[in-house]
């Protein structure tokens, strides 16, 4: 079988059909009318969408997008914000409209030629754009887009599921938050916990971009139908030196990382070995 940029071509090949979309609202009204962006949020409207794809093995993909899409509008009367839309207020400032909310996007899609196993390794840039919405688009375009958008996608084995949320709105502590609530009420509690909270100091100079972290236990979220086989980022946010880090699958204290440089200081590095710790004991 012919492999390309770790992926088979059989699968690379393989396009991503949209079966349905819809919107999927809270099930209750919003607590507040409006919630304004704060200092800290507004740097990320110049940011593009926050990504994520999960990747699930086995289950039957009618049953497990319907509990999903139902977990979802519960979920959405607690991070009512997601469901809002972005508007400027009568001083032009930004703030999330809840009142009239715009609701979730959700897209139903089909790739059905393809396996997790070949999504789980190796780059496949091309077909991950597919499994995640809204690639190259623009935390700014809230203003005219939903908030959060979800695609469900039919595999050959399994089920993807690709987030994008605008990063004005979500950071990564409250990202997994969300996912981790939406996670318990799909397998039948009846409110969310609390989140546990992070504290970070200013790395100063000289310090490489860094996104999500090995703290999010991003393999505990299980929607009813086990844990996830891999947790990736799209392709938004990516640019030389970002560096995206999850905990590994195995556990201890195993470290995923995704990293993207220039190709040349990629080849380097990928022939460092010490690096690569090749010779660790």
């Amino acid at each position: 079988m012919a492999v390309e940029n770790g992926m088979p071509e059989e699968a690379k090949a393989e396009s991503v059909k949209v079966i349905n979309k819809t919107i999927v609202l809270p099930e209750k009204k919003p607590e507040k009318p409006t919630c304004p962006l704060n200092t800290f949020d507004l740097p990320y409207i110049t940011f593009y969408y926050n990504q994520k794809l999960m990747l699930y093995k086995g289950g039957e993909f009618g049953e497990n997008v319907g509990r999903l899409k139902e977990g979802l509008g519960k979920v959405l009367e607690y991070f009512y914000p997601l469901a809002g839309k972005l508007r400027q207020d009568e001083e032009r400032v930004l703030v999330v409209d809840c009142e009239t909310p715009a609701g979730a996007e959700v897209v139903e899609a089909a790739a059905e030629g393809v396996a997790v196993a070949d999504l789980a390794e190796g780059e496949a840039t091309g077909l991950l754009q597919e499994l995640v919405p809204y690639t190259g688009v623009m935390n700014l375009e809230g203003l005219q887009r939903p908030l959060l958008a979800v695609q469900f996608t039919k595999l050959k084995d399994g089920l993807a599921i690709g987030c994008s949320f605008n990063h004005a709105i979500l950071d990564g502590n409250s990202t997994w938050h969300f996912m981790f609530s939406w996670a318990e009420l799909c397998r039948g509690a009846p409110s969310i916990a609390k989140p546990k909270m992070f504290y970070y100091s200013d790395a100063g100079f000289n310090c490489v971009a860094v996104g999500s972290s090995p703290r999010f236990k991003v393999y505990d979220v299980d929607f009813g139908f086990g844990r996830p086989e891999r947790v990736r980022s799209g392709s938004n946010n990516k640019f030389d030196g970002m560096m995206y880090l999850y905990p590994g699958r195995e556990g201890g204290r195993s470290i995923d990382v995704e990293l993207t440089l220039q190709k040349e200081a990629m080849h380097n590095l990928e022939k460092d070995g010490e690096f690569l710790m090749v010779n660790a004991a």
